[in-house]
């Protein structure tokens, strides 16, 4: 992707101790102009927010006077989303509307927010941004809704379309974690072999995210990986280069999980928008070895 230049003005990332905020911090904490903020998982120099509560956003807005609010705060697991419909649409669209009614409208504001291939009904995946969303799930109905909310505000805005979103991580939450972690206890993992889509390696999304910004980009992208494969086999691969037991790794089809929320199949989206940018993303093989050479600095900052 080459070198650019950082981004000049205030930046507030919300929910930084997450895998996608994370990331942010790492690639810009020796930035005086970048604040992070935490609400449940503390982190030294972070600043703790509920970014449910109105007041709680205006406050840290007319202190920080951010120019760019990035948005990786959400509440993202699927079932929950399902299930516990209130909770799920207060975590979701209601911090989102928080930080567009916070934000001074007189002066140039931009947010970022990250959106997923959830939004589409998986029949006809990988989706490009032109693609009209059907959202099986609560979920991607709520991602849906906070892009509407953004697009129909006075605001500049940049929402990112990503899925599968994997690299270390404080929580050890993510995908790359889960096949470890089984495999290293030699237990077998069940794992859906007909649900598609795109591991994207987060250090790459931040990388773009960031160069889409400082360059002054405007709209719907999505940043994937290049790979288009089922989760078998996206655990098969993080199994074999980790020198784990592929073997332990069990494929089913959706319908042996009895989810309470439906997922789309062929997921996934197409890159083909920021590759003619020139803009470039790792295969799973090439995100892991630069794991493996980058470690985690997980001693540091809790």
């Amino acid at each position: 992707m080459g070198h650019y230049t950082r981004i000049k003005m205030s930046t507030l990332v919300v929910g930084a101790s997450g895998l996608v905020g994370y990331e942010f911090f790492r690639q810009n904490k020796n930035r005086g102009d970048w604040y992070f903020t935490y609400n449940t998982h503390k982190l030294r120099d972070f600043i703790q927010i509920d970014a449910t509560n109105y007041d709680e956003v205006l406050n840290i807005v007319n202190k920080f006077k951010p120019t760019t609010v990035i948005l990786p705060a959400a509440l993202s697991n699927v079932n929950l989303c399902e299930v516990e419909r209130e909770r799920a649409y207060k975590n979701n669209v209601g911090v989102v509307k928080n930080f567009i009614n916070s934000l001074d409208k007189s002066t140039p504001k931009k947010i970022v927010f990250f959106s997923t291939d959830y939004l589409f009904d998986g029949t006809e995946g990988p989706c490009s941004e032109d693609v009209h969303p059907n959202p099986l799930n609560f979920y991607g109905k709520l991602k849906l809704m906070c892009e509407q909310e953004i697009i129909s505000s006075q605001l500049d805005y940049l929402i990112i379309r990503t899925t599968l979103v994997f690299g270390w991580e404080m929580q050890r939450k993510n995908f790359l974690y889960r096949v470890i972690d089984t495999l290293k206890d030699n237990r077998e993992l069940i794992i859906p072999n007909d649900q598609y889509g795109n591991p994207t390696y987060v250090k790459d999304l931040i990388y773009a995210t960031q160069w889409l910004l400082e360059k002054g980009y405007h709209g719907i992208y999505n940043v994937v990986g290049n790979e288009y494969i089922n989760r078998e086999t996206f655990a098969k691969k993080i199994a074999l280069f980790f020198g784990l037991d592929q073997n332990l790794v069990i494929g089913k089809s959706t319908s042996y999980f009895k989810e309470v929320s439906p997922r789309p199949m062929l997921g996934g989206l197409t890159n083909d928008k920021i590759l003619k940018l020139g803009i470039k993303m790792k295969n799973v093989e090439e995100a892991l070895s630069d794991m493996q050479e980058r470690k985690f600095e997980d001693d540091v900052y809790y």
